[in-house]
């Protein structure tokens, strides 16, 4: 037995440490943008529910800030417990090492030899034993208990209010949108706090319900929001002017089901989502019948089956067409992107899924196999997001996820089906016994050229990628993949590595290719990935510009122990990849990383199918 360890782990320590930083310093941003969405609604607020509006906000601003000090003092806690533990460990080594040293002095005493007992003697005076008292940590104790918030006059308040319902609309979907980003940012923390918990006992916790607070406030926020908007329907039923405030009271009563408003509360991590799921499942009708504000939030659930989330997206798609300034506003894009752009974006991904429904007709397998599926639709630091998979997600025995690169976006969603599909094809023709789904992942605002030099916009997708991924192994825990991909192109794989450090199920292989590099902060064991491959052609001129771009945060992982390097030059019956693309149509003469008759294509989907490459 090693008497110099400890049950401390500092890896699960800077996690932890990670995930409440960012959720400290999340929660003072809402918090402020909060006040101000308030601020904007207050004036076209008239009567007691404004009051009560007030008081609400008031008490959520509060508690939020309280939070996000809790997290800021948990974070230092945790710091400093990692330098005692450092000490600790210290002082076991040197008690032991001396240990170590005496019983060869005793040994010496006991030969009878009078030098070397005399030399015993004097060395055993010059070492004298250290300390036996062990050094012991201070108790963590992450203590808050946010409130409940009055949602009701009681009945006894008398008198009307008044509002502009589009005014409270739009704070509807911008505390949503809020509530939405802050919620990775509760699943870090909550799944930081479990390692840290199961790996360092050896630290005392006295209190640890700011955890589950975290839950707490979320779960007052969604209701803050579903109370709102049920306001805002009521002034809209009325023809606008003046309501009872008993009237109004009724609003607060009305609610989702206690099965739904569990499932739907922002925060639940993957495994969370699928546990809550399977114990009130819905029929594909009553996800169809969901009003377009719960199926937006029911389309972005990651751990939901990908059956669900595809008919809640696709609704959402369609609403967002029909009533774009709606669904705009419902979103919470007000201020952050052009109502414009929403419309291109919008009309884009839908001529996107269909086409990818157009291909899916075609895939290899039988007809179960022959799907395409919209797995969430929403919205990311401003820019609208969505994944489509090409394939049965619920089914198919080898799932890959593709996350793009700088500039891509869901106006580009037909190009990167169309590589989903040649890879498809590819892995079939490897393996045609497996069945194949093919994510493109453009779940996060990617880069535009000037911001690529910076990991910030792969740091803020992180956290939506490892929840997506997670989300995949969690909806299918009583019948998982046999193989789990994720492939990334260019930034992409600044972004995947990142969240590869954030989930908590490891994926079989992480492939890289044409890579600006992978993320500084971890070495390639760390990566929750079984196996790391990575090309860049000789014929890709801009990875080398990305990479040197971020010179100082990202590695290539061409040069990375552990990384397997494959090649993207011309082979027997291949051609080279000639340029930085992720794909490039067969009619060019150039040729991308994913075009069809390209070794890259050859090699990833070989990874694909069977696990690995063909040597």
């Amino acid at each position: 037995m090693d008497m110099t360890t400890i049950d401390f782990d500092d890896g699960a320590a800077d996690a932890l440490v990670r995930a409440a930083n960012g959720a400290s310093s999340d929660l003072r941003t809402q918090a402020m943008a909060n006040r101000v969405q308030v601020e904007s609604v207050v004036p076209d607020f008239r009567g007691a529910y404004a009051t009560l509006f007030t008081q609400a906000s008031t008490v959520r601003s509060e508690d939020t800030q309280t939070l996000a000090g809790v997290m800021s003092d948990l974070s230092g806690a945790v710091v400093r417990v990692k330098l005692t533990a450092s000490f600790e460990r210290q002082r076991l080594k040197t008690l032991a090492d001396w240990t170590a040293r005496e019983a060869d002095r005793e040994a010496q005493r006991a030969s009878g030899d009078v030098l070397p007992g005399a030399s015993a003697f004097v060395t055993g005076v010059l070492d004298p034993r250290p300390s036996d008292v062990a050094i012991k940590p201070e108790p963590l104790s992450a203590a808050a208990s946010p409130r409940s918030r009055n949602r009701s006059s009681g009945g006894g308040s008398g008198g009307t209010s008044s509002a502009d319902p589009d005014v409270l609309r739009t704070f509807v979907g911008a505390s949503r949108a809020a509530d939405l980003s802050t919620a990775q940012h509760v699943i870090q923390v909550k799944n930081a706090w479990a390692g840290f918990t199961s790996s360092c006992s050896w630290v005392p916790i006295e209190s640890s319900t700011a955890i589950s607070a975290l839950d707490t406030l979320m779960a007052e926020n969604a209701a803050d929001a579903t109370w709102i908007e049920g306001v805002a329907l009521a002034f809209e039923r009325a023809g606008g002017g003046s309501l009872l405030n008993t009237a109004l009271d009724t609003v607060a009563e009305m609610t989702a089901s206690p099965a739904l408003t569990e499932l739907l509360q922002p925060g639940l991590t993957p495994a969370e989502v699928a546990a809550a799921y399977a114990r009130s499942p819905l029929t594909d009708s009553e996800v169809a019948g969901l009003p377009p504000a719960i199926q937006y939030l029911f389309a972005n659930l990651d751990g939901l089956p990908a059956s669900k989330r595809d008919i809640a997206s696709r609704g959402v798609l369609a609403e967002a067409v029909k009533n774009p300034e709606d669904m705009y506003q419902l979103m919470g894009f007000s201020g952050t992107q052009g109502l414009e752009g929403f419309k291109r974006d919008v009309d884009a991904l839908e001529e996107a899924v269909a086409k990818a429904d157009d291909r899916a007709r075609y895939l290899p397998g039988g007809e179960g196999d022959q799907k395409a599926q919209l797995v969430g639709l929403g919205m990311h630091d401003g820019a609208v997001v969505a994944a489509i998979s090409l394939g049965n997600l619920d089914t198919a025995s080898n799932v890959t996820v593709n996350v793009p690169g700088m500039s891509s976006n869901v106006g580009e969603m037909d190009t990167a089906i169309t590589a989903a599909q040649q890879l498809v094809r590819a892995s079939a023709k490897e393996n045609p016994d497996d069945s194949y789904a093919v994510v493109s992942w453009m779940g996060y605002n990617s880069p535009n050229p000037a911001e690529v030099a910076s990991p910030a916009r792969a740091v803020s997708g992180a956290a939506e990628l490892a929840s997506f991924l997670d989300g995949l192994h969690d909806s299918r825990a009583d019948g998982p993949a046999d193989s789990v991909t994720v492939m990334a192109h260019s930034y992409g794989s600044t972004t995947t590595s990142e969240a590869l450090l954030l989930t908590q199920h490891r994926v079989d292989s992480f492939i890289s290719y044409g890579s600006v590099g992978l993320t500084n902060k971890a070495t390639v064991d760390e990566l929750n990935a079984e196996e790391v491959y990575a090309t860049q052609a000789s014929g890709d001129g801009l990875a080398p510009i990305g990479l040197a771009l971020g010179l100082g945060t990202r590695t290539n992982p061409t040069i990375l122990d552990g990384v397997q390097v494959f090649s993207s030059e011309a082979g027997p019956g291949t051609e080279a990849v000639t340029k930085h693309d992720m794909f490039v149509d067969s009619g060019s003469d150039q040729n991308g990383y994913l075009s069809a008759d390209s070794t890259s294509l050859k090699t990833i989907s070989q990874i694909v199918a069977d696990g690995r490459p063909d040597r």
